[in-house]
């Protein structure tokens, strides 16, 4: 299947902006608002880009990272669907992060849990916890993860590429729209390769090994 380089869901904003664009250069706006528009228009493009990947290491026993962004916390915390002692990761995406979010590993996507909520400013410490979130399992025969996708205050949608079922190591599953975070929790003996404040990416980052013993 082909891979869009744009991401459909992006295609409204990009076509408003660049007719905006166009609409100030026909009636000769001041060149102040057509280049903001312009400005607009191209950092559409760019943010809802969907650039191919390949993981760092493929094995049954990697766990590749299904989000871009900043590693801002790594805590032992109680994690949502399981409701299990796990180690939590916590990736804050920037405006300028593909937001694009990706299967951690080769398994199945087993359950989700879409919560509404508010749309606190990601810096609140309730945001995790109050903000509207989608939290996704991935079970496999080795491992459990639940990956939760948090809207932040621009943030208005979290979308689902995929249905409950199969799924491959690093395929597309989801996106959130715009500034936004996820966490990340992994079994309590997963083997930790990143460290906080670590820049990773989203199909490519190797973050952990499932531990078996």
């Amino acid at each position: 299947m082909k891979t869009e380089i744009i991401l459909k869901e992006g295609y409204p904003y990009i076509i408003v902006s660049f007719g905006a664009f166009l609409i100030a250069l026909l009636f000769s706006f001041p060149l102040i608002i057509q280049l903001g528009l312009l400005g607009l228009f191209l950092f559409f493009v760019y943010f809802f880009r969907n650039p191919e990947r390949v993981p760092e290491e493929v094995s049954e026993h990697a766990i590749i990272s299904p989000s871009d962004g900043t590693i801002i916390s790594i805590t032992e915390e109680i994690s949502p669907i399981l409701k299990k002692e796990s180690i939590k990761i916590s990736v804050k995406l920037s405006l300028f992060d593909v937001h694009v979010q990706r299967s951690p590993i080769d398994g199945e996507i087993k359950a989700r849990e879409y919560i509404y909520g508010e749309f606190l400013f990601l810096s609140n410490e309730k945001a995790s916890e109050l903000n509207e979130q989608n939290r996704v399992l991935f079970t496999n025969k080795k491992t459990e993860i639940v990956v939760n996708q948090i809207a932040g205050f621009v943030t208005r949608r979290i979308v689902m590429f995929k249905d409950l079922g199969p799924v491959k190591l690093a395929e597309r599953y989801g996106m959130i729209m715009f500034g936004s975070q996820v966490d990340i929790y992994l079994p309590k003996n997963t083997i930790i390769k990143i460290t906080e404040f670590q820049k990773i990416k989203a199909g490519e980052t190797l973050i952990g090994y499932i531990n078996e013993d």
